[in-house]
């Protein structure tokens, strides 16, 4: 039905100085001097089209993700979610309705998106 992997991936966030000042605390206290810092990545996030939205959600997909990456946090902790996706209107529309905040920077392929775990 749907699938996706999890991993665990350290980037560096290259737009923090243009971002709000309480974002900029939020991340400053995850990253290292290099404002590198490590989030749980989300890949290959999908559904297989023999079924669509009214079987199994994005939303469901998401939720079923965010399960095993608490019980990763519970082991490993760490407090950032990051999902590289295509540049595409409706993909990041899904991103962002859902509290994502676009950290990529002009000109990538992959856009990037970054949330709190909750």
């Amino acid at each position: 039905m749907a699938f996706f992997s999890l991993a665990l991936k350290t980037i560096k966030v290259p737009v923090i100085n243009t971002m709000s000042k309480s974002l900029q605390r939020k991340l400053g206290k995850l990253t290292d001097d290099d404002e590198n810092v490590v989030a749980y990545l989300i890949g290959q996030l999908g559904r297989s089209t023999d079924y669509d939205k009214s079987v199994i959600d994005g939303d469901k997909i998401l939720q079923d993700c965010y399960d095993l990456i608490g019980s990763a946090k519970d082991i490993l902790g760490g407090r950032l979610v990051l999902i590289e996706c295509k540049d595409t209107i409706k993909v990041r529309k899904f991103y962002e309705d859902r509290g994502y905040i676009n950290i990529s920077e002009n000109g990538d392929d992959l856009k990037q998106y970054v949330t709190f775990i909750k």
